[in-house]
């Protein structure tokens, strides 16, 4: 049986591919890149400037949740387009976990400060839309 992800999304806000429904540990908004908390199985905000929140498993929020222990749903493998949230993407570009902002997926990888995580999550599929994979190799910056 094929999956098929759609060729380009319709519009902002739009995703294909694989989800897992979860529980927020906090307010969480479409597009934010989250990862799942090791002590509660809840999802929060990734970020690259700390190994605990940018090495473990990771998804795309894609329902958002109104605040802690909401109810809410990942994008595991697959395409999410949020263009207000999105930087302006290069296609086919890597993106990355962001070390400056809680959340966000950025297309420069972190650089510059000591234990900072680089992680490939996916790459850009236009300006305003990510094919999130994210990989399970990471290095730390010393």
């Amino acid at each position: 049986v094929d999956v098929a992800l759609d060729a380009a999304l319709s519009a902002d806000g739009k995703y294909c591919g694989i989800v897992e429904t979860g529980t927020s540990s906090a307010a969480l908004a479409f597009g934010e890149l989250c990862y799942k908390v090791t002590a509660t199985g809840k999802w929060a905000l990734a970020k690259a400037d700390v190994v605990g929140t940018s090495i473990n498993e990771l998804g795309i929020c894609v329902l958002a949740a109104a605040g802690a222990d909401a109810a809410t749903t990942m994008l595991k493998y697959g395409k999410v387009r949020a263009d207000s949230l999105f930087d302006t993407f290069t296609v086919a570009a890597p993106v990355y976990i962001s070390a400056a902002t809680a959340g966000k997926i950025v297309s420069t990888a972190p650089s510059g400060t000591t234990d900072f995580v680089v992680r490939c999550i996916g790459h850009a599929e236009d300006a305003n839309t990510v094919f999130f994979q994210p990989s399970p190799d990471y290095s730390t910056l010393v």
